[in-house]
This record gives structure tokens, C-alpha cells and sequence, in this order.
């Protein structure tokens, strides 16, 4: 296949990687600000820092990866829908780093690196399936 063709069969999965490498940043650079400087749990700095992505992802996620921008969808319920999945993964990720940088004593940060590994295939798998059904979506359909 040309470099085209497979840009625009995996298009959103490849904006979806973009707008996860811009998440990733936000809640890292939340996460370390909170720990480094302020001195907070761990814990703690992890709600914080997937806080900020989650706001991030979602309005990345809709505009631009799943191109939906449909009118007829209610954005407080899709918000609401888009929260409690990354409630869901929030708590995935503090298990998760909870178990890998306590249990089996992986730094804290190599923990964050593959729990939020993790969680990008979970999180994209159920975006595209229940949340965001916009054009992208239709495409993938086809």
C-alpha cells in the first residue's frame, strides 16, 4: 500500500497516537510538577495529572480525532459517557502503578510509562466504539 493509502486507513488511530503523545504530556507535566515541586503523593499527582489530560483528550479526541462534531449529540452526556471511561482507566492506572512501583518496586515513573501503555489501547478501543461516533468512525465501518 502507498504511505496515502494507509494514512487514511488508520488515520484516526494515528491521531489518536498524536493527541495521546499531547495527553501524555499534560498529565506528566501535571504529575511532576505536583510531585517534584509540591512535594504530594503519588497518588494524588496521578488524579491530578489524568485529570488534565482527560479534559485535554476530550476535546482533542472529538474535534480532531473522530471528526464529531455532530450537533444531535448531547456534549454533557458524551462528556459524561468520555468521564466515567477514564474514571474506569483512572482506576486501572492506580492499581496499576500502585502494584508495578510498591509490589515490584519498578520506578515510579517507568510504572506511569507502562500503565499508560496500557490504557491507550483500552481507551481508544472503547472512544471509537461508544463515545465518539463521527466521521472517522463511518470510514472505519466501510
Amino acid at each position: 500500500m502507498k504511505i496515502k493509502q494507509l494514512y487514511k486507513k488508520y488515520k484516526s488511530i494515528i491521531k489518536f497516537g498524536i493527541v495521546g503523545c499531547i495527553n501524555t504530556g499534560v498529565d506528566f507535566f501535571t504529575f511532576t510538577l505536583l510531585l517534584s515541586i509540591f512535594g504530594i503523593d503519588k497518588l494524588v499527582c496521578q488524579v491530578g495529572g489524568y485529570s488534565m489530560g482527560v479534559i485535554n483528550s476530550f476535546v482533542l479526541n472529538k474535534l480532531w480525532t473522530f471528526n464529531d462534531k455532530k450537533e444531535k449529540v448531547n456534549p454533557i452526556v458524551q462528556f459524561a459517557k468520555f468521564v466515567i471511561t477514564n474514571i474506569i482507566s483512572l482506576g486501572i492506572s492506580l492499581v496499576g502503578l500502585n502494584i508495578l512501583s510498591n509490589k515490584f518496586y519498578i520506578n515510579v515513573y517507568v510504572s506511569k510509562v507502562i500503565v499508560t501503555l496500557f490504557l491507550q489501547v483500552f481507551n481508544y478501543v472503547v472512544y471509537k466504539l461508544f463515545i465518539f461516533k463521527g466521521k472517522a468512525n463511518k470510514q472505519l465501518a466501510a
